[in-house]
């Protein structure tokens, strides 16, 4: 979590992501048996603003939670580190309609 942070916090003083954009990054968790855990972190000026968790088996059925700000399941939260993890990308301000996430919220405008 920590380098996750180091790299939004560089790449914010750099100048490739204004305090304003809004951006996504995303975290895999196992789930037992044959299931994973994705979640897609959105973030506005190094803060979590909304969380999805999406919890799919192995056949790609799939349940979505929507938490306003940081959330992690319990179980993944045992589990520790993430087996797998996107670093953050600015979603262009065009597109903040598109994710759910965010409208559901009202997070698509300034802050």
């Amino acid at each position: 979590m920590h380098k996750a942070f180091a790299a939004l916090m560089l790449a914010l003083a750099s100048g490739a992501i204004h305090a304003a954009d809004v951006t996504v990054r995303t975290e895999n968790y196992p789930r037992p048996p044959y299931s994973g855990a994705t979640y897609y972190i959105y973030e506005r000026d190094g803060q979590t603003i909304c969380t999805k968790l999406q919890v799919c088996n192995k056949y790609d059925q799939c349940d979505t939670k929507y938490v306003k700000g940081s959330y992690k399941d319990e179980l993944d939260v045992e589990t520790g580190d993430p087996y797998g993890k996107t670093d953050a990308v600015v979603i262009g301000k065009e597109k903040l309609a598109k994710h759910v996430c965010l409208t559901k919220f009202k997070l698509t405008g300034q802050p």
